[in-house]
């Protein structure tokens, strides 16, 4: 929708070697530098993975996970899986009423709602096999715009005003008091010229850069994490986070009017 939109306002926009899209400006700037310095686009795409962690309060994150799917210019294809899976002690019944009813949102609100992420290892996996550029090199620009700050402008309150048909409310949903004492600092909505400023996600980035996935699945993170699931009744533990590993797995492809259409296979959407 996003790109139809943009489209429409600005015409057909194209690039002569590259381009970077994505739904925040600094994180598109976060890949264009990589690209700048050398990299290739699993870099680039790692850089605003991160950048996104920082500058996203909807959808960018370093707790959760997702997709990546890779063709490079040799022909090499991959789909690299590093959804969130379901913690070791999590049970068929955990989202039922003691009648056996659905909970509504308990599934999807909550700490029984979390999954063990796999964004960090997922990254770390597609850096490996197909970037060109050291960690910290590509998560340099994420660590900056959290140690510093940025300057929000009017466009980055959009996730602030919700999007009710796709199920988010806005930033009436950051129940927890450290995300609001950032987000939103005077207990009212964020505003354009407002400096965001992220000290402990810059330490958590700083860490990841310097020791990689160890340093997020076996360390201080990962124990910060368990430690908060358990004071707040949810369910991951330390063993969920080292055993957690990464899938991999060759696209989907068809042929469609001459062309060989690459895709996501299950479980993500081939669409």
């Amino acid at each position: 929708m996003h790109a139809f939109l943009l489209a429409a306002v600005l015409g057909v926009v194209t690039a002569p070697h590259a381009m970077v899209v994505t739904e925040q400006r600094l994180a598109s700037q976060a890949g264009l530098e990589v690209l700048e310095r050398g990299g290739n686009a699993v870099d680039a795409a790692v850089a605003v993975g991160y950048a996104l962690a920082v500058v996203d309060p909807c959808c960018g994150n370093v707790g959760g996970g997702g997709f990546m799917l890779i063709r490079m210019h040799d022909g090499r294809e991959r789909f690299i899986d590093f959804r969130e899976k379901a913690p070791l002690r999590a049970t068929r019944d955990m989202y039922l009423d003691a009648n056996g009813n659905v909970v509504p949102n308990r599934s999807r609100k909550g700490w029984l709602a979390i999954g063990v992420p796999g964004t960090v290892m997922g990254f770390d996996r597609a850096l490996t096999e197909f970037g060109t550029m050291q960690r910290p090199e590509v998560m340099a620009p994420a660590i900056r715009l959290a140690r510093d700050g940025f300057v929000l402008n009017s466009g980055d309150l959009i996730p602030f005003a919700g999007a009710p048909t796709q199920g988010y409310t806005g930033a009436s949903t950051f129940a927890q008091p450290n995300v609001r004492t950032i987000w939103m600092s005077d207990g009212q909505m964020p505003h354009a010229g407002e400096r965001i400023v992220q000290t402990n996600l810059a330490n958590t980035l700083q860490e990841i850069s310097d020791g990689g996935t160890a340093a997020f699945y076996k360390g201080s993170i990962a124990r910060a994490v368990v430690d908060a699931s358990n004071a707040n009744g949810g369910i991951l533990s330390m063993q969920d986070f080292a055993a957690y590993t990464v899938g991999e797995s060759s696209p989907l492809q068809c042929e469609y009017h001459g062309l060989t259409v690459i895709s996501a296979p299950p479980p993500s959407s081939a669409v």
